[in-house]
């Protein structure tokens, strides 16, 4: 049974559509031009009911409430050309300190972080209103109508009151980028970005049940399988495990995803692995619908990938230890942080996590996260880059112990395991007689650290 009453071909039709329409609004949602375009629509939707409230309502036909507002047509087009000029100017300043800071961004912290600035909301609004109150002075000036009788329009006062409001987000926007150029307020909202993330990822597990790697051997059993291919190059920015389910429940199979979001994948490699009974291999078609569950896109993001925003702060932590920069300060609260991470992952099973009931014709399940993983890719490159400095391995073995609070047992014996390495490594560095023994002082601290709260799952 490979294609059931003729229905694959039109899910696939409609997966296909689904996924185009949900990378589409992901581009868009991320647009640095998201906010302007629509402020920018929305002031010249503004200047023409304005528009039309002056040509009905002139002279003393003007309602009371709004005389107080008007002014002379003479009056209005100066006062709008000064707001256009003073709006313009205000986003000409606006942009070239966005580009101050993304190059601070870029030579200080890490390329990656850039995104985080320009998608930022604060930023998007800003320019949004800095460019549509000019718009909207533009577009009321060449509304603005002259005539040989004296009227009354509202026009400048509405964009009086525009103006008000763009020198407050004029404000904001200063006291945002202020914030936003100093490492500790990145580094807290990275971490606060990855923590919801981490919220999340243990929300659907909470929703899932796992199972190890034996289990899952006995699982598929003596079923046939065949490989699922990438039909493309890319980062795997989601996983719809929903989709997967059904088409594994619709057939009968049991369909295992070998990545993990934030995993680059090749094409022609393996992503996917269809286990089935009897003839019921997939089609092409049934083929082609699991490939489109695995979204895959030319960068990695943020939306469903933790561990990237946790690179990110690794990342940083790199340049603080650079030599032009040599600000490892940055460095150990860069390593806290981390610790606190990885301390919500660190009771977290491996293995693999299924989707389904025992009551399932079909099981979709995927590879968890691996802790082994994310701990090395977490701390290998901080501490090889950081391994002379005895301050920075000190806060590694903190942070290694802000992990292992959690740690499930089985991750406890990895987190000792790489710890112990770890300050074999650190005693060939050389360090005088007082560096060794506070290095060794946290070292003993974080080996005897399950005497305290052995195995802890809280």
């Amino acid at each position: 049974m490979v294609l059931a009453h003729g229905t694959p071909g039109r899910h696939l039709a409609a997966k296909v559509r689904r996924q185009l329409i949900r990378k589409i609004a992901y581009r868009i949602k991320t647009s640095i031009w998201l906010y302007p375009a629509l402020y920018s629509v929305g002031s010249m939707l503004l200047a023409i009911g304005t528009a039309a409230v002056d040509q009905r309502f002139t002279g003393v036909s003007v309602y009371r409430a709004l005389h107080v507002f008007a002014t002379t047509t003479e009056l209005a087009q100066a006062v709008l050309g000064i707001i256009a000029a003073a709006f313009i100017t205000i986003a000409t300043f606006t942009f070239s300190t966005a580009m101050v800071v993304l190059t601070m961004y870029s030579s200080q912290f890490t390329p990656r972080v850039v995104e985080n600035f320009l998608n930022n909301q604060m930023t998007m609004k800003s320019f949004g209103v800095f460019l549509s109150g000019f718009i909207y002075a533009i577009t009321s000036l060449l509304l603005i109508k002259e005539s040989g009788e004296s009227r009354l329009v509202i026009a400048a006062s509405v964009g009086v009151l525009y103006i008000i409001v763009g020198l407050i987000y004029f404000l904001i926007f200063i006291n945002h980028v202020s914030s936003q150029i100093q490492a500790s307020g990145l580094i807290q909202r990275l971490y606060e970005e990855a923590s919801a993330r981490i919220g999340a990822y243990r929300a659907f597990m909470g929703a899932t049940r796992t199972i190890s790697e034996e289990d899952w051997l006995q699982s598929i059993g003596q079923r046939e399988r065949m490989d699922i291919h990438a039909d493309n190059d890319g980062y795997i920015q989601d996983i719809d495990f929903d989709q997967l389910r059904r088409v594994a429940g619709r057939n009968g199979w049991i369909i295992c995803v070998r990545k993990v979001v934030g995993q680059f994948v090749a094409a022609k490699t393996r992503v996917a692995s269809v286990f089935q009974t009897g003839s019921g291999a997939p089609g092409e078609e049934a083929v082609r619908e699991i490939q489109d569950c695995l979204i895959t896109g030319s960068k990695r993001t943020e939306a469903n990938d933790f561990s990237f925003t946790i690179q990110k702060v690794a990342e940083i932590a790199l340049k603080a230890l650079s030599p032009g920069i040599n600000d490892p300060h940055t460095a150990i609260h860069c390593l806290t942080m981390i610790g606190l991470l990885l301390r919500e992952l660190s009771d977290m099973p491996g293995g693999y996590i299924v989707l389904g009931g025992e009551d399932d014709n079909g099981l979709a399940v995927s590879e968890a996260f691996d802790f082994e993983t994310i701990l090395y890719d977490a701390y290998h490159q901080i501490i090889h880059y950081g391994q002379a400095d005895a301050a920075v391995m000190i806060a590694v073995f903190k942070s290694l112990r802000f992990v292992k609070a959690k740690a499930s047992p089985q991750n406890i014996r990895v987190i000792d395991i790489y710890a112990a390495q770890l300050f074999e490594r650190v005693s060939r560095q050389g360090f005088d007689a007082l560096e060794n023994r506070m290095v060794a002082k946290e070292y003993r601290d974080l080996a005897t650290y399950q005497a305290t709260q052995p195995g802890s799952t809280a």
